[in-house]
């Protein structure tokens, strides 16, 4: 597939509605539920206990060894009472998007692995950073932000699946080409399909502009997923001779006040809450 043509062809394809991932209705109602500032949470239990999958997913979250106290969480008020509610918003926003994430093709869903993988990482790695700063103001946000930051990839990953589908060949985009693809279309994309999702205006500034130069230095939780986002990256690389140095010296731990050792704990937390969620198969 040659870079130029498939790029062309992506952008037009992505203009389709059917190339949208999309949030089913009672999905896209539980998510609107969630994200007031005072969600009711009734409202929200009725919504999940209709659903089976997202009662499961849910359930498992809530038991995982990331969030579980002492005992098996058993039912969605368990769980909230149990968890309290930036918590349970939190697992129930998870839950929502990773249905997402299961393409039946094989090619497709080993990238999309790769992202739920990385946007997981991100949302823990914002709400530890909102925490740790004490912006008690961000804490219900930064997890939110941190999942949804890089959902423009989603979106082009399921344009490209229905391309490969309709052209009815084994061919595959390069390594190479899907990395143009992603870095020089998702951020975009990333606003367009929040702002399809009805998110609020902040969540869809971050999909925009966590990699652009230019950017609002005031927009604290912007801050706070972009330099989540690039810790993230470089744990990913697994280069034995890459430091955080960068990160360090960066604008965004500039003005977040975040130190070597901040970001270092970042790092730290980081692996720890991602390998437990590994052995819980999350």
């Amino acid at each position: 597939m040659k870079e130029h043509s498939i790029l062309d062809i992506i952008k037009s394809q992505i203009k389709k509605e059917e190339s949208l991932p999309v949030l089913s209705p009672k999905a896209a109602a539980l998510q609107q539920e969630a994200i007031k500032p005072d969600p009711d949470f009734k409202v929200m239990i009725q919504q999940i206990q209709t659903d089976p999958t997202l009662t499961s997913q849910v359930l498992k979250a809530a038991n995982s060894p990331y969030y579980r106290g002492l005992g098996d969480v058993e039912t969605i008020k368990d769980a909230v009472l149990r968890l309290g509610q930036i918590e349970m918003v939190n697992i129930i926003i998870e839950a929502i998007h990773k249905q997402n994430f299961k393409s039946k093709n094989p090619f497709i869903k080993t990238y999309q692995g790769k992202l739920w993988s990385h946007s997981m990482a991100c949302a823990m790695g914002a709400l530890w950073t909102a925490r740790h700063l004490k912006m008690e103001n961000l804490v219900p946000k930064a997890f939110i932000a941190g999942l949804l930051h890089d959902m423009g990839k989603l979106y082009l990953l399921t344009a490209l699946e229905k391309l490969l589908k309709n052209a009815k060949t084994d061919a595959k985009p390069t390594p190479e080409l899907m990395r143009t693809i992603m870095s020089s279309l998702h951020a975009e994309q990333g606003y367009a399909i929040l702002s399809k999702w009805n998110l609020p205006e902040g969540y869809r500034v971050i999909a925009r502009d966590h990699h652009a130069e230019s950017y609002d230095h005031a927009n604290l939780l912007l801050l706070i997923v972009r330099i989540v986002n690039e810790v993230v990256n470089k744990m990913e690389r697994s280069n034995p001779d890459e430091d955080l140095s960068s990160v360090v010296s960066s604008k965004e731990a500039d003005i977040l006040g975040m130190s070597e050792i901040s970001i270092a704990q970042l790092e730290i937390a980081l692996e720890d809450t991602m390998s437990k969620r590994l052995v819980n198969g999350g």
